[in-house]
């Protein structure tokens, strides 16, 4: 049984780096017709090369799921028109025997994805968004991940940084003070914030506003130490598209931000997704084994890759809609990762007790 699965497993590995190179390479063709004329400017041709080459390992990784499902039936397809699935079953050797070696090269392949998302995916996608708007000026939602984040609520105090950072300090910031009754208590505005040690700041060149009912005092400084409930690391807000971190950054990211309140869902997805994405390819692989072994068969490759893609395209809708609805609110965001890939295993399982007696 060793030489069969090692066989099994390389005709999977052989056909899951076809289709993941076919499914890439039409996408960037598409993409870069679409958005050709976008591309001008001295040295077009060399950050043309370089975006594409950074744009092909993200849309690898999306495309990561989808290209193991239509490789198992593309696999599975070879295997039953060369009649060696005949042969098989005249030795007594079941569905089973298949769908081993096709989930464990399947999972080898996912598992080697997710230790390497953080050196690859993610750098090569922070490449994209600066090439597109340094060489091409083309932004796209940059300003929404990359842009300021100037807001941030504490304890008592919510915080108006408009510039500087954790490390050095912040210049013109504007301190709220907010009471017990939910009523503004102080306002303090500041030229600049400097950490000074723990959870002590220093204040220069501003002034304090102290409300009390209707009455209010104004006291002016030159420079003030104020004790914060916050210390600099609570405002260490990375900056980028929450994709782009590794699932260290994003579990401190998704703390910092709700300690400061920040929105987290969208952080909290991309850090199940780490791990549920390019899992959810290996049920798929199944499902695409367990569907090309169904009995009464025929055009073994153009059904597998009919019913493969129709695979591909539900699991990117039910993956948009449970996106959405964590988004809103409305499911946790663990739910709407993992989601898709418990329906895929629950296809797997169905698909292998039903469709392959």
């Amino acid at each position: 049984m060793r030489i069969v699965w090692r066989y099994l497993a390389l005709a999977w590995l052989k056909a899951f780096a076809g289709a993941l190179f076919a499914l890439t390479a039409i996408y960037l063709v598409v993409d870069y017709i679409d958005n050709a004329r976008r591309y001008q400017g001295d040295d077009a041709v060399r950050w043309v090369l370089a975006l594409y080459a950074n744009k092909a390992v993200t849309v690898a990784y999306e495309l990561l799921p989808g290209a193991m499902l239509l490789a198992a039936g593309i696999a599975v397809a070879g295997v039953r028109k060369r009649g060696e699935w005949s042969a098989l079953r005249s030795l007594a050797i079941g569905p089973a025997h298949v769908l081993v070696p096709v989930a464990v090269a399947a999972t080898l392949v996912a598992g080697i994805t997710i230790a390497a998302d953080g050196v690859t995916v993610g750098p090569a996608s922070r490449r994209v968004d600066q090439i597109h708007l340094d060489k091409f000026n083309y932004g796209g939602s940059w300003a929404s991940y990359f842009g300021e984040v100037r807001w941030f609520r504490g304890r008592r105090n919510i915080y108006h940084l408009r510039q500087g950072n954790a490390e050095t300090g912040f210049q013109d910031v504007t301190l709220l003070t907010i009471s017990e009754d939910f009523r503004l208590a102080r306002r303090i505005d500041a030229k600049t914030m400097e950490p000074v040690g723990g959870q002590v700041w220093r204040l220069r060149e501003g002034t304090v506003r102290t409300l009390s009912g209707s009455a209010s005092q104004v006291v002016h400084f030159d420079q003030r130490e104020l004790l914060l409930d916050e210390d600099p690391a609570a405002f260490r807000i990375i900056k980028g598209r929450p994709e782009q971190l590794s699932w260290r950054d994003l579990r401190e990211q998704i703390e910092l931000r709700r300690n400061v309140g920040l929105p987290t869902e969208r952080w909290s997805m991309a850090l199940h997704s780490k791990f549920a994405y390019p899992l959810a390819g290996v049920p798929g692989a199944l499902v695409g084994c367990a569907l090309t072994l169904r009995p009464g068969r025929r055009s073994f490759l153009t059904s597998a890759l009919a019913e493969g893609f129709a695979t591909v395209i539900a699991f990117w809708a039910l993956l948009a809609v449970l996106k959405a609805a964590a988004m809103a609110g409305m499911i946790p965001p663990a739910a709407a990762s993992w989601g898709p890939f418990a329906l895929l295993g629950l296809g797997a399982l169905v698909a292998a007790r039903v469709g392959t007696r």
